[in-house]
């Protein structure tokens, strides 16, 4: 997969087909997108492609606001690939590209950088400065410049509509299966190891520390997982979401990952932590005693859940 963290000052040679938007999830809405993307660049010879900006606008324009976001870059990308995209266009949003007028932003990004011959968006998108152009301007503009637009219906599961805001939603309620299952695919953060604190391994729980990009997480607490990276098989593991209210006072967002009885050195490691379920939300002990006590129960109640259970990630590529 080809990735720019913005458009090139050449001309691409090859024709694109292409879709514009966020993506946080990449969920089953998506993954239909992404297969109509993918069709129609093989049929005629184009690019499968998904422009995505990065940061969102809503946190640019207003720094105070915290997206909780289903996944990270890094995750959305690896989804990406799975659906058959061949090449991700990172726009970085800043003052310039919000500036865009409509008209500038397909002349300049969509047509002289990315040769867009069909562009795959929702009928709600919103483009340029002042988010002035929709879907109609859209059209108009791609009927002068040589690319076809078209829209695609949403996706709907158990008669509700899929959507980023609904996952976010299931997550934040710590609803993991149902958040999965709007999804289609396992929840999953993947990075490399690094190093914390090491307060964990003298409390007897010494965690693999990952370190979360962004402002905030849709989902937060302990959780059951499966880590993959460390062996030939996925191992059972309990972890922790979120900034550590009773050891540090931070905005940091970690997930902090326990496997019980697991021995070995995973620094630098590029892991893939699959999320089974959500066992309860982090909060704050009064005293380190408690917090331990409690992360006994967490760990056993976790080790219950995933021996009834299977990991579903079968490919492993970061």
């Amino acid at each position: 997969m080809k990735i720019t963290r913005r458009p090139g000052t050449s001309h691409q040679r090859q024709g694109t087909a292409l879709t514009i938007g966020n993506f946080d999830g990449v969920h089953q809405g998506h993954a239909a997108l992404f297969a109509r993307v993918v069709k129609a660049a093989q049929t005629q010879g184009l690019v499968p492609t998904v422009v995505t900006l990065h940061p969102h606008p809503k946190e640019f324009f207003s720094p105070e606001f915290k997206l909780s976001r289903i996944s990270t870059l890094r995750d959305r990308i690896i989804e990406m690939k799975r659906c058959g995209i061949e090449q991700v266009c990172i726009l970085p949003f800043n003052k310039s590209t919000a500036c865009l007028s409509p008209q500038a932003f397909v002349q300049e990004v969509l047509v002289r950088q990315l040769n867009a011959k069909q562009v795959w968006v929702g009928d709600d998108f919103r483009f340029g400065a002042k988010r002035a152009g929709d879907f109609e301007l859209l059209k108009a503009l791609g009927s002068s410049h040589g690319f076809t637009v078209s829209d695609l219906a949403e996706v709907q599961s158990n008669g509700s509509r899929v959507s980023s805001s609904n996952i976010r939603e299931a997550l934040q309620a710590g609803d993991v299966p149902r958040a999965t299952h709007m999804l289609g695919h396992p929840l999953v953060y993947s990075g490399h190891i690094v190093h914390g604190k090491k307060l964990g391994r003298t409390l007897g729980f010494p965690t693999m520390n990952l370190r979360i990009a962004g402002r905030a997480s849709a989902l937060t607490g302990i959780l059951a997982v499966w880590v993959h990276g460390l062996g030939p098989s996925p191992l059972p593991a309990v972890a922790s979401m979120g900034v550590r209210p009773t050891v540090e006072q931070s905005d940091q967002i970690l997930l902090e990952t326990f496997i019980p009885n697991w021995q070995g050195n995973a620094y630098g490691k590029l892991l893939r932590i699959e999320v089974l379920a959500h066992i309860r939300p982090e909060q704050h002990f009064d005293s380190l005693d408690t917090m331990v006590e409690q992360m006994h129960q967490d760990t056993t109640k976790a080790m219950a859940l995933l021996a009834a259970a299977q990991p579903r990630i079968t490919h492993t590529g970061c």
